[in-house]
């Protein structure tokens, strides 16, 4: 996998710019504005893999390859198992600078650089198993060279020959770079990256004969001909032709049909199958069936050859191809000339086509697939004093994360993907609930929410496409529900498919009007009803309006508390943790009698660091059938089954 790349000086990339692509997803997006740099990215590692001309920046024909340095420096993460024994010790030296790499191990030029690498090791540390893996920076210069850029430092110096070695090395020669050399091959080789530029020629590139197509299918024309045509066959054409012309020159007497060779020629594999190529596969087009006829590929519409070509790759991933674990495919703007209520399916097909590979690298202008995925990641490219800027955002919460990176940029970032995000977000709803097969969207307030719905959920989510969407607080969900009434008016003679958002109960309550007669349009508030002993579902301005209400309040009581109590060490308190053993399955907030002081106590473990999520996780874990669902769970499961 591909989890970043620093580019020098390629295309529109002046300076030094490390570019991080995922968090160990493997579905990656690149957005941003026209001209970014978003298809440079893939067109780079395009030259890296297939050794095509590298597109250099227009600074380096001014100021020359020894001042510039042009390079491509994939990061590479991959299994130790998959590095074979004689290049172990090269990965272990590489991976080993990967992640111990400091900003004071670079000359200060470098060290902006860097950061924005360890920034992105320690978000990437913290979803693999490390210990399973190799972290490795290698990449090409402009001549082919391997090349460790920024990453020749001190620091590898010290791994490679010690840290006695002569204090005036700051940094490997050529010479030891290249010792490298075998480790980027296995690198290159050990992965199959097919790229599908934005302006490509769909009929040629859907030829049979292309060696993408033929990448996508995992097998080359010549090996399903050496299946269909075996050596024997040829053997046996070979000697009936030979028998032929012999008899044939008996006839002839003093003449006869000859090579202008001593040694008379017979046709071997690869012309048999050039000539089955060329009179077989060449003379053959995609078509697309259109009612009773077929329509070739170059007669439908620009969309309708992007969707082609999308629905081509789709299909041969999943259904010829054996294997996908070496492939990465990088398409550049899947949506390009497609209508709004095409986009979703299209992105649809992407993330389950990612599921079937490495990797799967895109660059769009269309931010519907935001809220769509369950897992990926989207690099946003920005430019800021004249310098590119990167922010790597997890898909499942990324509504929080663009909320927390404009508050943390002071409102420096960029407005129109906040303002898309929730205009996208909410053309995506209602286009996919408009169908015979419609979407059921469940909005939700945060990241843990999200984690128990979908378990609970976990035996209709594929069935009644179910998508249970984090969207960053009350105050969002309330945005949201506006603007989606609003479009739902619009189509609601045309919806089928169910839209329903959940917030919490706080203390400072957002209130607002809702229409309640929007049958497929449900928005409601989870609070604990002290009347019931059981957490509800309620219209937003109804009552009751307190206690405050998480849904870490609404679970099940006696697995919440056995799987808080997994947490003792944190909660610091031996004598409140004696008392989950005796919590019932009444709901989390009811299943035992605590103190006020008590409850603080738990509700500041969940309000520390990353808790509501580990929790979550833990909970969902010890989850079985036989536990009691929540009422309130089952209500949002009659709406949407």
């Amino acid at each position: 996998m591909i989890v970043g790349v620093l580019l020098r000086y390629i295309k529109t990339y002046k300076g030094i710019n490390y570019i991080p692509l995922t968090e160990a997803s493997n579905f990656c997006g690149l957005v941003g504005d026209n001209g970014i740099g978003k298809s440079s990215v893939l067109e780079a590692l395009d030259s890296f893999f297939n050794e095509r001309q590298i597109t250099l920046n227009i600074a380096v024909k001014r100021s020359g390859y020894s001042e510039t340095k042009p390079s491509i420096l994939p990061v590479f993460l991959v299994k130790k198992i998959k590095i074979p024994e004689p290049l172990t010790a090269l990965a272990e030296k590489l991976s080993q600078l990967a992640l111990s790499i400091s900003e004071a191990d670079v000359n200060p030029a470098n060290r902006q650089h860097i950061k924005r690498f360890i920034t992105h090791r320690e978000s990437l540390l913290r979803n693999i198993k490390i210990s399973e893996h190799y972290l490795i920076p290698i990449g090409v210069d402009h001549n082919s060279n391997p090349t460790l850029s920024v990453f020749n430092c001190r620091k590898l110096v010290e791994i490679t020959h010690g840290e006695q070695a002569d204090p005036q090395l700051i940094s490997l020669n050529d010479s030891e770079v290249s010792e490298f050399s075998p480790l980027l091959r296995e690198l290159k080789n050990g992965i199959e990256y097919i790229y599908i530029p934005k302006d490509i020629d769909s009929e040629s590139f859907t030829k049979l004969e292309t060696i993408e197509i033929q990448a996508l299918m995992g097998e080359t024309l010549n090996e399903i001909l050496e299946r269909c045509v075996t050596t024997h066959a040829i053997q046996s054409i070979n000697r009936s032709l030979n028998e032929f012309i012999d008899g044939l020159s008996q006839e002839l007497i003093e003449y006869s049909y000859r090579t202008p060779t001593d040694r008379q020629q017979n046709l071997k594999k690869q012309d048999v199958y050039n000539l089955i190529t060329q009179a077989f596969f060449n003379i053959r087009k995609l078509h697309k069936k259109q009612g009773e006829s077929w329509l070739e590929i170059n007669a439908l519409s620009s969309g309708e050859k992007q969707k082609a070509i999308i629905d081509v790759a789709h299909s041969l991933i999943k259904n010829h191809r054996t294997s996908g674990h070496n492939l990465v495919l990088a398409i550049d703007e899947p949506e390009s000339s497609l209508h709004m209520s095409a986009c979703f399916d299209q992105f649809d097909a992407l993330h389950d086509i990612s599921q079937s590979c490495m990797q799967l690298l895109f660059s769009t202008h269309w931010y519907g697939f935001f809220p769509t995925i369950e897992d990926g990641s989207a690099t946003v490219i920005t430019k800021k004093d004249g310098d590119h800027v990167f922010d790597l955002i997890n898909l499942p919460s990324h509504r929080e994360q663009v909320k927390q990176l404009a508050s943390s940029s002071r409102g420096k970032f960029p407005y129109d993907i906040r303002l898309k995000s929730i205009n996208d977000l909410v053309q995506s709803i209602i286009s996919s609930t408009i169908g015979d097969n419609p979407y059921t969207w469940v909005l939700c307030e945060g990241s843990s929410e999200r984690i128990y719905l979908n378990a609970y959920f976990k035996d209709i989510v594929s069935s009644r496409r179910v998508r249970v969407v984090p969207v960053g607080g009350a105050k969002e969900i309330k945005r949201i529900y506006q603007h989606l009434a609003v479009s739902y008016e619009e189509f609601k003679d045309e919806i089928n498919g169910k839209i329903v958002l959940i917030s919490d109960t706080d203390t400072e309550l957002v209130s607002y009007e809702t229409n309640n007669n929007l049958s497929n349009l449900i928005c409601k508030r989870l609070v604990s009803d002290s009347k019931t002993r059981d957490a509800r579902l309620v219209h937003i301005k109804s009552n009751p309006v307190s206690p405050q209400t998480e849904i870490e309040d609404a679970l099940n009581g006696k697995l919440f508390y056995e799987t808080l109590k997994e947490f003792s060490a944190e909660l610091k308190n031996q004598v409140l943790c004696d008392l989950f053993d005796s919590a019932t399955e009444e709901n989390s907030y009811f299943a035992l009698d605590l103190r006020t002081s008590e409850r603080d106590l738990i509700n500041n473990f969940f309000d520390s660091g990353n808790n509501k999520y580990v929790f979550a996780q833990r909970y969902i874990a010890r989850l079985t059938d036989t536990h009691k669902v929540p009422a309130w769970i089952n209500e949002i499961r009659g709406w949407i089954s």
